[in-house]
C-alpha cells in the first residue's frame, strides 16, 4: 500500500525553514517601507505630474 505523505518529514522541514525566514524578509521590508511613506507620496504625485505632462505632449503631437 502506497504512503499518502508526498513530502518527506525532511523537507517539510526545509519550506517551514524557508517560509520562516521570508517571513521575517517581508517583516523587516514592511518596517522599512512604513518609515517612507512620505517618499512613497511625493513618487506618486511625480509620477502623475510626469503623465499629465506626457499626455499633453502627444495631445499637442496629434493635433499639431
Amino acid at each position: 500500500m502506497a504512503s499518502r505523505q508526498s513530502v518527506p518529514v525532511t523537507g517539510i522541514a526545509g519550506l517551514q525553514r524557508a517560509a520562516r525566514l521570508a517571513g521575517e524578509s517581508f517583516g523587516h521590508e514592511d518596517v522599512v517601507s512604513a518609515s517612507l511613506s512620505a517618499e512613497n507620496a511625493s513618487s506618486r504625485w511625480l509620477w502623475w505630474l510626469a503623465a499629465i505632462a506626457a499626455s499633453a505632449g502627444l495631445a499637442a503631437l496629434h493635433f499639431y
